[in-house]
């Protein structure tokens, strides 16, 4: 069976799973026409980590990743390349399979990548559809997009999204994107069935995007908190409650 959930796909088979996660990044890098520039080697470290997170947070190990880009193999791609394995291996992730191409044919102004996560986990596992009405919810890191991913500390990296994938307490986990925090409490409630009383501080923005999974909601239950709050050296904020 292959079912669509949030943004990944997931194969079953008997006795695994198969997930499948992507994302894509433009304009941001070295070249004439991108709009926020950025080394190469850190395009690439920052490229993988919505796909990764996304397997990562239903609690898939990644097997194999993809990297299309769209420029050309030297030397902006072997830069980015190098900023992929840079990021894996230094995440205990160096023995994950990496294929991809580049633009040979044409030459390239922009900055454009695509990268796809195949990840397998045992079927018991998977840690989908098992929230359950007073558990509690709350979020880790904070959305950041643009220049504040690069200055800002407050946001979740690939070690902290390994650290949510191990973590038995995190009964589900969601990473925050581009449509905000707001949107995923929507997907939350209607994947579970079941309400959200929302109880987050008024100072947080849940309708900012959170740019490159700068953030993650997760969900646990209440004797699990203090577990989840000291999980990572991110910032946690208690954002409702499942009713």
């Amino acid at each position: 069976m292959i079912e669509r959930y949030r943004d990944i796909v997931i194969i079953y088979e008997e006795k695994d799973v198969y997930v499948v996660s992507c994302d894509s990044l433009g304009a941001i890098g070295n070249k004439p026409e991108d709009r926020l520039k950025d080394d190469e080697e850190s395009v690439g470290r920052s490229v993988i980590k919505v796909a990764l997170s996304e397997a990562l947070c239903v609690g898939a190990k990644p097997i194999i990743i993809s990297d299309t880009l769209s420029v050309e193999m030297n030397p902006t791609g072997e830069k980015i390349i190098k900023g992929i394995k840079s990021e894996l291996e230094e995440n205990g992730l160096g023995d994950v399979m990496l294929t991809g191409s580049t633009e040979e044919n044409f030459e390239t102004s922009m900055t454009g990548v695509g990268i796809t996560v195949i990840a397998k986990i045992p079927i018991e596992k998977l840690k989908i559809k098992k929230v359950k009405s007073g558990m509690k919810v709350g979020l880790l890191g904070y959305p950041r997009v643009g220049i504040e991913v690069l200055t800002m500390k407050d946001l979740l990296e690939l070690k902290d999204y390994i650290m949510i994938s191990k973590c038995d307490e995190i009964v589900e986990a969601i990473p925050v994107g581009s449509k905000g925090i707001k949107y995923e409490l929507e997907v939350l409630k209607k994947i579970s069935g079941l309400n959200i009383i929302e109880e987050y501080p008024e100072d947080l923005d849940v309708l900012k995007s959170g740019g490159p999974s700068t953030c993650c909601i997760v969900v646990y239950n209440d004797e699990d908190a203090r577990k989840i709050q000291k999980l990572t050296d991110k910032p946690f904020t208690h954002i409702g409650k499942l009713a």
